[in-house]
């Protein structure tokens, strides 16, 4: 069984300014918590469903390697993605929608526990609200700020 956390904020810039920033993905180590690295890893276009990426993320103080696939791509609206880190797999994305010159962003995480893992389940779920919040966070301040 999936949970599903969402987190929303309000960013000052248009969506295909925002857009342009989070489909990079050398700008994911610059907002994501914890992620040391996001390359590309497959052929081809970022914009294509299917493309696979490797991110590297430190969690609670380990180096864990993180293989992603684009799930869903629309441009200036949804990027979404899958993948694994260890027993927890995982979709994310982000929804976006264009108020004019601001625009919301919605990141969703739905995470699937096996094993073990399933008694982890209420503290993944704080780790996860956590991790949903303070990505949002970076990404208003990384692009609303003079450091992007």
């Amino acid at each position: 069984m999936a949970n599903r956390l969402e987190a929303t904020i309000l960013i000052n810039k248009p969506a295909e300014d925002v857009f342009t920033f989070l489909h990079n993905p050398d700008n994911h180590p610059k907002f994501v918590p914890g992620m040391l690295e996001f390359k590309k890893t497959s052929p081809g276009p970022i914009e294509r469903v299917g493309t696979s990426v490797q991110g590297v993320r430190r969690f609670l103080g380990r180096r864990m390697e993180l293989p992603y696939e684009i799930t869903e791509y629309q441009r200036d609206a949804r990027l979404g993605m899958k993948g694994a880190m260890g027993p927890i797999t995982f979709k994310d994305g982000y929804v976006l929608e264009s108020l004019g010159s601001n625009t919301r962003v919605k990141f969703w995480l739905e995470l699937t526990l096996t094993g073990v893992m399933k008694l982890a389940r209420p503290f993944i779920a704080v780790v996860g609200k956590t991790h949903a919040h303070e990505t949002l966070v970076n990404l208003k301040k990384v692009l609303e700020g003079s450091n992007q």
